[in-house]
């Protein structure tokens, strides 16, 4: 298939490769070739949109190869993800570099895709606009506080906004604003809003031994023990080598990232934080959502 895939491509270029006696490509001047792989190219276009002639990232993915070091993207085309969609919405080369050594097969083209096709976000529709919460703070609770404080203010003066859903809220645009939306959204993404109390995600990053820890993630008591440590939580007295935690709440809560900390500081492998962290979400001891990627 990948030699399939050069002739093709060569044939395009204007380069005329033998026939065999079926009229089909022969493919025997092309058995010497090496260093040649069948890829997957995809890009993600930002949220606000692209114009004509903008330049995007794009990620590589090899299906027939073990390293794409030093590798370069031949002019590709690029659809959409239907199948009977055959618009060329971009048009994708250059060189390939690697995010992660211990991930070869997949590298990126930094602005290697160059936008063929405009991408406009229409964010007004029917007299209204719609505002997308961020999923980390989505919530029932969240959405409708939002629209409350953007009901209460006095430069909007009306009470236009209610919540949809847990992620979107609709804001009626004022007959002031309705020559210049723009500037009403604007108005809107300036509404001033108070930490919400929900940081509660964990997310790790097995690949690249990452962790991070929401702000307010509690643990509840439990003991870890690592080699000849012993680290308590839960008010109950500590033995052996420790680090102070900060309590929250009653007593008898302790905030992760504390944990975290009094791990690094006896200079506990990443990777064995990451083990404990899981081990905490399986005996339910974590209070807060936990991502593994």
């Amino acid at each position: 298939q990948t030699m399939k895939a050069l002739a093709r491509y060569m044939e395009l270029m204007g380069h005329r490769l033998a026939a065999d006696p079926k009229g089909l490509v022969a493919l025997d001047d092309l058995k010497g070739v090496k260093n040649v792989a069948l890829v997957f190219v995809s890009a993600t276009v930002p949220a606000g949109g692209a114009q004509q002639g903008d330049l995007l990232d794009c990620t590589v993915s090899a299906m027939s190869a073990k390293s794409l070091a030093g590798g370069y993207l031949l002019l590709t085309d690029m659809r959409g993800p239907r199948p009977d969609d055959q618009t060329v919405y971009g048009l994708a080369k250059g060189p390939v570099s690697l995010d992660d050594a211990a991930s070869p097969q997949t590298g990126r083209v930094t602005q290697g895709l160059q936008v063929e096709t405009r991408f406009q976000n229409e964010f007004v529709r029917n007299g209204k606009l719609v505002l997308v919460m961020n999923k980390d703070h989505a919530s029932f609770q969240n959405a409708n506080y939002i629209a409350d404080r953007i009901n209460s203010q006095p430069d909007l003066g009306y009470k236009g906004a209610r919540a949809i859903d847990q992620v979107k809220i609709e804001v009626i645009i004022p007959k002031l604003y309705e020559d210049n939306p723009a500037q009403f959204a604007g108005l809107l993404l300036d509404t001033r809003i108070a930490r919400f109390q929900t940081d509660t995600k964990v997310i790790i990053n097995e690949r690249k031994k990452a962790v991070i820890v929401g702000a307010d993630v509690e643990i509840g008591p439990v003991a870890v023990m690592h080699k000849n440590r012993l680290i308590q939580t839960g008010g109950a007295e500590t033995t052996g080598e420790f680090v102070p935690f900060d309590m929250v709440g009653d007593g008898t809560k302790t905030k992760l990232a504390s944990l975290v900390d009094a791990l690094n500081a006896l200079k506990v492998p990443a990777e064995d934080v990451i083990d404990i962290i899981k081990m905490l979400k399986h005996k339910q001891a974590l209070f807060g959502e936990l991502i593994v990627e």
